[in-house]
């Protein structure tokens, strides 16, 4: 019987997050902010001149550790080889993405909106 309660806890779970995430892109395509998927933007960071690469070697697999500043936009990107881990970007102490591969459920190719930034 446990086996079961903990099946249909775990697709409860699923089941919410998946709303969540769907919920998360209908809001933001009604506000008409500009938009960017994780892929994109990682292809940003890993390939922008300015970004500083740190690469640590952890039990035989390579973790790759970006930074970038630029234009007072902080990004922040760490993969395992090439897979995404985490991606951040945030500009005066607003965070505008915030990706985590293990929490997630809409895919890299989803496009995440974020406003415009002024700079001031």
């Amino acid at each position: 019987m446990k086996p079961i309660l903990n099946k249909l806890l775990h697709k409860a779970k699923e089941s919410l997050h998946s709303a969540s995430a769907l919920m998360k892109e209908r809001l933001y395509e009604l506000t008409g902010t500009s938009a960017v998927t994780v892929i994109q933007l990682a292809d940003f960071i890993r390939n922008n001149p300015d970004t500083k690469v740190k690469r640590q070697d952890l039990l035989g697999q390579s973790f790759f550790f970006y930074q970038l500043e630029k234009e007072g936009i902080y990004y922040s990107l760490e993969c395992k080889n090439s897979y995404i881990l985490q991606l951040d970007v945030h500009s005066g102490g607003v965070q505008l993405v915030s990706y985590r591969s293990y929490r997630d459920y809409y895919s890299l190719n989803t496009p995440i909106k974020f406003p415009k930034i002024s700079s001031n």
